[in-house]
């Protein structure tokens, strides 16, 4: 039943970058206490988890409304997959300064820092190639590496360091494009192959 597991965790963690996040949380963090910022942190994760699993469970019903096919929005979700990665590679992020009060900092974490464009598209390919409780399972679990990640934020920012953490965001940003690309090759194929 979990043959897809691996595959579908791996497609998650890599576009949810827990390292784009932790870089985020640990400059708009600088004035919070240290119960503060666990707060922040389970706040930020199930603001991101409910919003994942709610489009998990509509996504697909918004696209039977819609008329669109998978193998459409496979290719059109393929580039908007490749449009963030380039972005990673390039390190561009959101500023962490001057976000507004404490809670409108620990929404952005949750939306869209964790929870993006990138995994809500993913979210729906991944319904329609693996089913519901596959891609429900790999996208907790993704999630809750992602939440150990900001827990340790402190340590693993004294030990990869600034520079650290920007190569291994650009790293993510590589691997996202190679998914991208399998994503584009498949919703292309797919297309073809039916004549559509």
């Amino acid at each position: 039943m979990f043959e897809n597991f691996n595959q579908i965790f791996t497609s998650f963690l890599v576009i949810m970058n827990p390292f784009t996040s932790l870089v985020y949380l640990l400059g708009i963090s600088r004035d919070f206490t240290p119960d503060e910022k666990a707060r922040a942190i389970n706040s930020a994760t199930f603001i991101a988890g409910a919003t994942l699993v709610a489009f998990l469970l509509l996504g697909p019903i918004i696209l039977s409304l819609l008329g669109v096919s998978m193998s459409s929005f496979q290719v059109a979700g393929g580039i908007v997959l490749l449009v963030i990665s380039i972005r990673f590679m390039l390190g561009n992020r959101l500023s962490a300064s001057d976000q507004g009060s404490k809670d409108s900092r620990i929404m952005i974490i949750g939306v869209p820092l964790i929870t993006g464009p990138g995994v809500l598209t993913t979210t729906m390919i991944m319904v329609g190639s693996y089913g519901y409780l596959q891609s429900l399972a790999g996208a907790l679990a993704a999630l809750s590496i992602v939440w150990l990640t900001l827990k340790l934020s402190d340590r693993i920012g004294r030990l990869l360091g600034e520079r650290g953490l920007e190569i291994s965001s650009r790293i993510m940003g590589l691997l996202l494009a190679a998914i991208a690309v399998e994503f584009l090759k498949r919703g292309v194929l797919d297309i073809v192959s039916s004549g559509a």
